[in-house]
C-alpha cells in the first residue's frame, strides 16, 4: 500500500532544483531530522518532491495529523518499522527460485521472512486498532490489513510457522568439523553433529569476530553455490551477508535434519504466494511520518509552536500564515525567535522586501520556502496557522560562489539563471530573489530588476524580491500600473530606536536609516571614528 498518495492519484510531482535545495538548507534540515542514512535518503526524496495535486496534499496532512496526536502510536509504528525493514531486505527470498534451490538454507531464509511478515502484519493492525486514527489513509491500511490478518490462509501459515519453530527449537547447537585453507578459508565441512544445548566456545570474542571477519571478507563468500544473492535493500540498510560457512554446513544439515526439512519444505510450498508488498511498500511512508512526528515532538518540547495546514483547493496564489519562524533558528538553538505573519493573494502575491544587512531579509524569505515546502509534502509547519493552497513548485536565485561565476561573470551567470527561472514559474510558483542584479550598476539593476518583475507580474507568479536596490520601490506606481492581477508591495524589516526588530512591515525603504544603522553597529560613524 502506497500511503504517499491519495487512492487513484496520478502521483505527479515537481522535482526542486538543486539551487533550491541549497538555498533553503533543506539538506541541512532533513539531516537533523534523520537518525540514520536510510532515514535520510527517505526523506531528501519525499521533500524535493512535491506533489501537483492538492488532494494529495490533503491526504498526507490527515496521516501526519494522527500521527502528531498519537505519540504512543508513533512509538509503536517507529518499532514496527524495524520489522517492515527486516523484511524489505529479506529482498522476497520466498519467490526466488522455489523450483530450482530448495536447500535447507534458502527454506530457512524463507521461514524467517514468513515469520516476520506475520508478526509486522499483527503489529501493525493492533497498533492502529487501539489508537484514534482518523485520517482516509491509516483507516484503509487497517481495513486491508486486518482482511490480511483475518484470512484463512493467514491464520494457518501462523500456526505452521509456531510448529515449524517449535520443532526446530530442539536444535540447540552443533558440533562441528571444518577444514580450512592455508589463509583460514572455508575448504570443507565434514561433519555434523546436532546438541540440545548451546555450545560454550572456549575461544574470545575477538578471536571469533577476527575468523568470521576474514571469512565473510574472503573470495569464498561470493561463492553462494546457487544460493540467492543477500539484499541490502534500497535505503542503507544492513547488508544481510550470506554466511559461507553456513552454505558449507547446508548439505549434511539437511542430510541430519531429514524430518524438519520435509516438513519445512512442505509448509513453505504452501505459503510461496503469500504477499509481503502490501506491508513494504508502506516502508517510505511510514519512515517518514514517524521521522516527522519525532521531530514535531522535539519543537514543541522546546515551546515553539507548530501546526498542520489548513489545505485549501483556491483558484490562484492563495496563502495565509500566522506567527512564521524560520526552523533553522531552533536547529540553531536560538531562543528568542521572532515571528512574522505573510499572505499571498491573487491582488498582493509580489513583494519587494528592503531592509539592513543582518536584518532578517534572508531568514524571513528562506522561511517562506521552507514552510512552503513542508506543507506542499503533507507535513506540519513552523508557525501556530496556515490557511491556503501551498506552491506547486519553489525557485530560488541566492548568491553564489564566485568560483563558479568564472565562465559567464556574475552578471552573465545571473541572467543565465534567471531565464531558466522564468521559463519554468507559472501562477502556481513561489520564487524567492535574493540580491539579485545587486553586484552591476543601480542603473542596470534597475532597469534589470524592472524587466523581470514585469514579466512575472503578466504570469502571475508569487515573488518574494529581496533588494538593496531601493530605486526599484520608488518605481511602484509605474510598475502597478503594468498587466497583471497582483499589486507589487514595498516591505521592510523594521528598525525601532537603531536597533533590528527582525520583524517585517509594509513601508517605503529610509536608506539613511539602513546606512545609519549599520554604520552604528560597526563604529564608523563620524562620531565614533573622531572618538
Amino acid at each position: 500500500m502506497d500511503i504517499l498518495f491519495a487512492e487513484n492519484s496520478k502521483k505527479d510531482v515537481v522535482e526542486l532544483k538543486s539551487e533550491t535545495v541549497k538555498d533553503l538548507a533543506l539538506n541541512e534540515i532533513i539531516g537533523s531530522i534523520a537518525k540514520n542514512e536510510g532515514e535520510n535518503y527517505i526523506l531528501r526524496d519525499i521533500f524535493t518532491h512535491i506533489p501537483s495535486d492538492t488532494e494529495d496534499i490533503r491526504y498526507r496532512s490527515e496521516i501526519m495529523k494522527d500521527f502528531l496526536d498519537n505519540e504512543k502510536m508513533t512509538d509503536e509504528i517507529s518499532e514496527a518499522l524495524n520489522l517492515v525493514k527486516t523484511l524489505k531486505e529479506y529482498g522476497r527470498s520466498m519467490t526466488l527460485s522455489m523450483e530450482s534451490d530448495n536447500s535447507l538454507y534458502v527454506l530457512l531464509e524463507q521461514l524467517r521472512e514468513l515469520s516476520v511478515y506475520v508478526n509486522v502484519s499483527e503489529d501493525i493492525v493492533n497498533c492502529l486498532k487501539k489508537h484514534d486514527i482518523n485520517s482516509r489513509g491509516l483507516k484503509n491500511v487497517l481495513d486491508h490489513m486486518e482482511k490480511i490478518v483475518h484470512d484463512e490462509k493467514f491464520e494457518e501459515a501462523k500456526k505452521d510457522i509456531n510448529t515449524l519453530l517449535e520443532d526446530l527449537s530442539v536444535v540447540r547447537g552443533a558440533i562441528v568439523g571444518v577444514n580450512f585453507t592455508a589463509d583460514l578459508n572455508v575448504e570443507t565441512v565434514s561433519s555434523v553433529e546436532f546438541v540440545p544445548y548451546k555450545i560454550r566456545s572456549k575461544y574470545t570474542i575477538a578471536e571469533i569476530a577476527a575468523t568470521v571477519h576474514n571469512a565473510i571478507s574472503s573470495p569464498a563468500a561470493s561463492n553462494t553455490n546457487g544460493l540467492p544473492p543477500s539484499s541490502g535493500g534500497s535505503y542503507g540498510g544492513t547488508v544481510h551477508v550470506v554466511d559461507p560457512l553456513l552454505v558449507s554446513m547446508t548439505p549434511l544439515m539437511e542430510k541430519h535434519m531429514k524430518r524438519q526439512y520435509k516438513k519445512m519444505k512442505m509448509v513453505m510450498n504452501q505459503y510461496i504466494k503469500l504477499d509481503s508488498t502490501s506491508v513494504t511498500e508502506m516502508f517510505e511512508g511510514l519512515t517518514f511520518y514517524v521521522a516527522m512526528a519525532k521531530f514535531a515532538a522535539r519543537i514543541k518540547k522546546t515551546g515553539f509552536e507548530i501546526c498542520m495546514p489548513d489545505i485549501r483547493d483556491t483558484e490562484g496564489i492563495s496563502m495565509t500564515v500566522k506567527d512564521l519562524y524560520n526552523v533553522r533558528l531552533f536547529l540553531a538553538n536560538e531562543k528568542n525567535i521572532v515571528k512574522n505573519d505573510f499572505s499571498f493573494s491573487p491582488k498582493e502575491n509580489i513583494f519587494v522586501l528592503t531592509g539592513p544587512n543582518r536584518g532578517g531579509k534572508t531568514i524571513i524569505e528562506q522561511a517562506l520556502g521552507i514552510i512552503s515546502v513542508m506543507a506542499s509534502i503533507g507535513s506540519f509547519v513552523t508557525a501556530s496557522s496556515f490557511e491556503g493552497r501551498p506552491f506547486n513548485n519553489i525557485l530560488t536565485h541566492f548568491p553564489i560562489d564566485e568560483n563558479l561565476t568564472i565562465n559567464y561573470g556574475r552578471l552573465g551567470e545571473e541572467a543565465v539563471r534567471i531565464k531558466e527561472i522564468v521559463a519554468e514559474s507559472d501562477d502556481k510558483t513561489l520564487i524567492l530573489f535574493n540580491e539579485t542584479y545587486s553586484t552591476t550598476s543601480a542603473v542596470d539593476g534597475l532597469y534589470l530588476s524592472k524587466d523581470l518583475i514585469r514579466v512575472l507580474k503578466e504570469i502571475g507568479t508569487a515573488v518574494i524580491f529581496n533588494t538593496h536596490i531601493h530605486e526599484l520601490v520608488s518605481s511602484l506606481d509605474e510598475i502597478n500600473s503594468w498587466e497583471g492581477e497582483s499589486s507589487v508591495v514595498s516591505l521592510v524589516m523594521e528598525i525601532k530606536d537603531n536597533v533590528n526588530t527582525f520583524r517585517v512591515k509594509r513601508s517605503i525603504p529610509e536608506s539613511k536609516s539602513y546606512a545609519r544603522n549599520i554604520a552604528e553597529k560597526y563604529g564608523i560613524t563620524y562620531e565614533q571614528m573622531k572618538h
